[in-house]
């Protein structure tokens, strides 16, 4: 989503403040999010860039290699038989509540994707995301023409923008919505580079390990600035500069995000004095913490901490 966002030339940092989640969620690989408030995301995505197919350009943007045990299983299978299989029966491991098959009939080969239980959200923008990535299993074949996409979706004006995400093979208002191929393709081993580490792997590792850096760094105040953190990571400036930027993240801003969330974390805590916190977080004096907690959360720490008790 972030790199999406960047395209767009909007702030990975913001679009998180907009739906309410704090990005450090996305700091931990195991971090879970509740499906409603993934479905809510995507549709807010749509709805800020006026992109009916947000969800299908987020999903093409997004590679296995990024996706964690599951994507490196699939790209560590023999062939596409495996693969699809693979894909199949660990779709949990990404995504609860998701249920995905595959199914072999005569000569052609399809991966069912559907919802197990009743949905609170439109699901709409995260099924067409889930779709461009699914695609991606078969299309290790390297046969593009020999996969077609089946959506449940209306036709809409505009949808053959989809095929800049789902190939030019598609069709809408079918029963399920169903990645499609021609059975021939589970035979042939797969043809994706499986070791070269992705632009978008690179650059959500540094975006990740910069974020890990200044929460360490926090009480460290003169070490927080883009050349020692690079310096830290051992890359140079402009590259830790140009991967953030991929990732649609600001280094101020980040730094901005991470007191916030860290001074939140040790109010709530009720441990440690406003000095203290204030130092924790990378502020020489109460003063200069106050007038940027107030900016935070429109109140001074003082009074959010007694609006908690």
């Amino acid at each position: 989503m972030a790199p999406y966002l960047a395209k767009h030339d909007v702030s990975a940092i913001e679009f998180c403040a907009r739906v309410g989640i704090s990005p450090n969620v996305f700091q931990n690989a195991d971090g879970w999010l509740p499906r409603a408030k993934c479905f809510h995301m995507a549709n807010e995505l749509a709805a800020l860039l006026g992109d009916p197919f947000a969800g299908a350009h987020v999903g093409r943007l997004t590679e296995l290699r990024d996706l964690g045990q599951w994507g490196q299983s699939i790209l560590a299978a023999e062939s596409v038989a495996d693969a699809c299989a693979l894909a199949a029966a660990n779709a949990s491991s990404i995504h609860l509540g998701s249920d995905v098959r595959l199914q072999v009939e005569g000569q052609t080969s399809r991966i069912i994707f559907r919802f197990a239980d009743h949905l609170q959200f439109d699901p709409r923008q995260f099924i067409f995301g889930s779709l461009a990535v699914l695609r991606k299993v078969p299309l290790l074949a390297g046969e593009p023409s020999a996969i077609r996409v089946r959506l449940t979706a209306s036709a809409d004006r505009g949808t053959e923008a989809l095929e800049e995400c789902l190939g030019a093979n598609i069709e809408t208002g079918c029963d399920y919505d169903v990645i499609e191929f021609d059975r021939a393709l589970l035979e042939l081993s797969l043809k994706a580079s499986r070791n070269r580490p992705s632009k978008g792997t690179e650059a959500l590792a540094s975006t990740v390990k910069t974020a890990m850096l200044l929460k360490e760094r926090l009480p460290d105040g003169h070490a927080l600035g883009l050349a020692a953190a690079a310096r830290s990571l051992g890359m140079s400036t402009r590259t830790l500069q140009r991967r953030l930027k991929f990732c649609g993240v600001d280094f101020e801003e980040l730094l901005d995000e991470t007191r916030r969330s860290e001074a939140i974390r040790l109010i709530c805590e009720d441990v440690y004095s406003m000095t203290d916190i204030a130092f924790r977080v990378g502020y020489s004096d109460s003063a200069h913490f106050t007038r940027a907690f107030k900016r935070w959360t429109g109140v001074p720490p003082s009074r959010f901490q007694m609006d908690r008790e």
